[in-house]
């Protein structure tokens, strides 16, 4: 199965190719990369065969990606193969060398294809025509040419449909259908209210969301009742939020508690009260002893025993004050820590996330916060409590003998060497421990997000497997931590029994000979337990701290992580753009899995002017670099090299936040965020008005796709869109682009997993969209570099040609074969006795 998706593991491309056979052969694998015209790329890859991909096959471009994942399905010799769009990203040239190699693998087998390109139907017997989830027609592609008018209407060549009228503008109004026109759009149009400015049946649905699996469980109504009981929210974190997303150099423990120094002197008052209580109670119990018990004085008794409620009661009062102030700074300080973090992650450039793992990102805000988190509330009290008695016992000690008091300092030395060792082992325990969890963390991320490659190729037990494994060593860090725990803390409580029977027996001879008092030895004993209880807490602390420690470690490194875009030191502000661009000497590399540069440039010196309001189409193989232009305009990335000019100014001196307003962004593979068709639109500006809304999407022809789902605007999308077909999320994103009103558009390949009738629609759109602003679009169509201004083409990463459709043709270079070999496809040719 080759899903529209081309889902790859973060694995090496062997691994990757290998996936569905683990047990192949180098031989067997590289026929299957020759067969998939993938292995030509991959010899030319820093470690060929070996190289790593990145999460989600993120270093590669989009027609790569198909072509392993087309390698990934050939080598597992399947009885049946399924093809959805699985040729969408790669150019004509390499899909026409595609289709003569799956002549020959579909030889025997059935296959289903799914296809929007008519150039897929030739490798077709029979072709199937689907509509609204109906099967409207089958036959061969003379025979529903013949009589089936959908099949024609999906056939159409976008250039057969006519010139779009210059100047003309999508409006919110009403769009008179024509006489006679009985289409989808004549009937939603004649829906649509101008008074109100939106189609109503569109926008009146129930906002609820769908019982499904993907929308999730909806609430009970004891749930609901137990939320509206709920007092209202009236606590606010009172943190400079402005502060706290500033990019810092360095960042500790000192930077993360500034701000709130009060707070903690607070705490730290109730930490004293709290400890001194604990010390006076055992000096009150010798006085009711001695001067009570022991002197038969029933009023000394009971003012000993006042007293020690008294201290008691004051030392819970303490307490509860020290835990909810202490509780409620944590939280604020771990409030300003996360959105810290997440300010950085979205400073950030593409290049980190091609080489770091979502499941490690996760564990730094979820895990590592977390280990922080308990530290602050719960662990940071503890110690500072601990701590003070602990010295404040030692002080008593010496006070009420210093004969029994050097008999329990004979314990510390032992006790401060195995503290010693405890401390150095467990730190590595620790470590080893959370870099495990983020493994696992990892491995579950990615198992869950390519689970239909999971189960198309029957992996579940190796995944099962695979993560038991890491799972288990996940545990084997943490057994190794709570062992170093199970001899630790036992030894203190041997130590403290220990110093209590010395003191015991030396304390009970002194008492016969009359130094000592009775009430003196009963306290000293007290003071023992509370002696050893400290160092018995610290060291649960310690556990605490040791991952608080690491966890803050790893979170240090996040926030060093410096941004391969890097703000200006003073940006110039970007009210707006005329949008001329150009490329000066531009030199561009990808970072490899350890960050360093690549050896093999993707960019080598583009020189390219593209003066305001043109429309300019890239095209050229697969990893030629057309999307690596594109995505240093939006300034994804940096230039290695030379420099790129928007209206004259280094966009690296810009202000990357407004620069990045004045772009519209269409991606070649759309991602959508979960919430409704609405809210996905609107992405770009939140607020947005229906009709604006509404207006954008008809703009790009996505309004009559909307009309048939569901709720229309207010359908659910689930996360990144995996309830709506690869076409639906491009017209979306579409939509989106253009509800920002850009003056720069960048369209990568955004009508790939469209059929030509869509397609024709969505470039009319396009055309009037460009007319007024500046557009570079990435084309494997050539139907959609026809329609461009001009022409670039592209070849390992440098221009080898650049003019107008027509001038490129007339001078019969690499355009003119690339033409010639899509026209060659543009028609399916006979039936090869492929799908049966």
């Amino acid at each position: 199965m080759v899903p529209e998706d081309s889902f790859l593991f973060s694995d090496t491309v062997r691994g990757n190719i290998a996936y569905g056979r683990p047990d192949a052969t180098d031989e067997q694998i590289t026929a299957a990369a020759r067969a998939a015209q993938a292995d030509r790329f991959i010899t030319e890859l820093p470690d060929g065969y070996d190289t790593a991909v990145g999460e989600h096959g993120l270093t590669l471009s989009g027609g790569q990606r198909q072509r392993i994942a087309l390698a990934r399905a050939i080598l597992t010799d399947p009885r049946l193969l399924v093809l959805d769009d699985a040729t969408s990203a790669v150019d004509a040239r390499v899909e026409h060398e595609i289709h003569e190699a799956l002549r020959e693998v579909m030889r025997g087998r059935t296959t289903l294809l799914i296809a929007h390109r008519r150039s897929t139907l030739g490798l077709a017997d029979r072709i199937a025509v689907l509509d609204a989830g109906r099967l409207v027609d089958i036959g061969t592609h003379d025979e529903l040419q013949r009589r089936c008018a959908l099949y024609r209407r999906l056939l159409t060549d976008p250039d057969e449909l006519g010139a779009v009228s210059p100047g003309h503008t999508p409006t919110a109004g009403p769009q008179e259908p024509e006489e006679g026109d009985t289409s989808v759009r004549a009937e939603l149009d004649a829906e649509f209210d101008a008074e109100r400015g939106v189609t109503p049946r569109l926008w009146t649905g129930d906002r609820e969301p769908k019982d499904t699996a993907l929308s999730g469980s909806p609430a009970t109504p004891e749930l609901l009742a137990q939320v509206a009981a709920l007092p209202p929210a009236t606590d606010v974190p009172d943190v400079d939020e402005a502060r706290a997303v500033r990019p810092e150099d360095s960042y500790g423990l000192r930077r993360l508690l500034r701000g709130f120094g009060l707070p903690l002197l607070v705490s730290l008052g109730l930490v004293a009260v709290d400890a001194g209580m604990g010390l006076l109670l055992p000096v009150l119990i010798r006085h009711g002893i001695d001067q009570g018990v022991t002197q038969v004085a029933l009023g000394a008794v009971w003012a000993a025993s006042l007293l020690a409620l008294l201290t008691v009661t004051l030392q819970w009062a303490a307490q509860i004050g020290e835990m909810r102030m202490t509780g409620r700074t944590g939280e604020r300080v771990l409030y300003s820590l996360r959105l810290k973090i997440f300010a950085q992650l979205q400073r950030l450039g593409l290049d980190y996330y091609e080489r770091e793992l979502t499941g490690r990102i996760m564990t730094r805000m979820t895990t590592d916060v977390d280990a922080l988190s308990t530290f602050l509330q719960t662990g940071l009290v503890t110690a500072f409590v601990s701590v003070v008695t602990f010295f404040g016992i030692m002080v008593a000690l010496l006070v009420i003998d210093v004969q029994l008091a050097l008999v329990v300092f004979a314990t510390l030395p032992p006790l401060i060497v195995a503290t010693w060792f405890f401390r150095r082992a467990s730190v590595k325990a620790y470590e080893l421990a959370r870099e495990r969890v983020s493994t696992v963390n990892a491995d579950l991320q990615e198992s869950v997000s390519g689970l239909r490659i999971v189960q198309a190729f029957r992996r579940e037990r190796d995944g099962v497997r695979r993560f038991g494994e890491r799972s288990a060593d996940y545990r084997s860090a943490r057994v190794r931590g709570q062992w170093l725990i199970s001899v630790y803390f036992p030894f203190v409580q041997f130590l403290s029994a220990i110093a209590a029977a010395a003191v015991l027996v030396v304390g009970g001879a002194r008492v016969d000979d009359g130094t000592l008092t009775t009430g003196a030895l009963v306290a000293y004993l007290l003071y023992i337990d509370l002696f050893f209880a400290p160092v018995q807490q610290l060291s649960q602390v310690f556990d605490g701290y040791q991952q608080a420690s690491v966890s803050l470690g790893r979170i240090q490194e996040l926030l060093r992580e410096p941004a391969s875009t890097e703000p200006a030191d003073e940006p110039v502000d970007v009210p707006s753009l005329r949008g001329e661009i150009a490329f000066e000497g531009v030199r561009f590399a990808y970072a490899s899995g350890d960050g360093a540069e690549r050896a093999e440039e993707a960019l080598g010196g583009i020189d390219l002017r593209i003066p305001a309001g043109q429309t300019v189409a890239f095209v050229g193989e697969t990893g030629a670099g057309k999307s690596t232009l594109v995505k240093l305009v939006a300034r994804f990335y940096d230039p290695t090299g030379g420099r790129v000019t928007v209206d004259g100014t280094d966009i690296r001196d810009l202000d990357i936040t407004a620069y990045r307003h004045r772009l519209g962004v269409v991606p070649q593979e759309a991602y959508l965020f979960p919430g409704t068709v609405r809210d996905a639109i609107a992405y770009g500006r939140p607020d947005a008005t229906d009709a604006e809304v509404e207006a954008a999407a008809r703009a790009v022809g996505a309004h009559e796709m909307i009309a048939t789902l569901e709720g229309g605007y207010l359908h659910e999308v689930a996360e990144r869109g995996r309830n709506l077909s690869a076409g639906q999320r491009q017209l979306i994103a579409l939509a989106r682009a253009e509800l920002v009103d850009p003056d720069v558009l960048l369209l990568d390949e955004a009508t790939a997993a469209l059929d030509l009738a869509t397609e024709a629609q969505v470039n009319q759109a396009t055309d009037r969209l460009a007319g007024r602003r500046t557009t570079l679009v990435v084309a494997h169509r050539l139907t959609t570099a026809a329609r461009a201004d001009r022409v670039v083409v592209m070849d390992h990463g440098r221009v080898v040609e650049d003019g107008t459709h027509e001038e490129l043709l007339a001078r019969d270079g690499r355009y003119a074969e690339l033409w010639r070999t899509f026209i060659g496809q543009a028609e399916p040719e006979e039936p090869v006795g492929a799908a049966r």
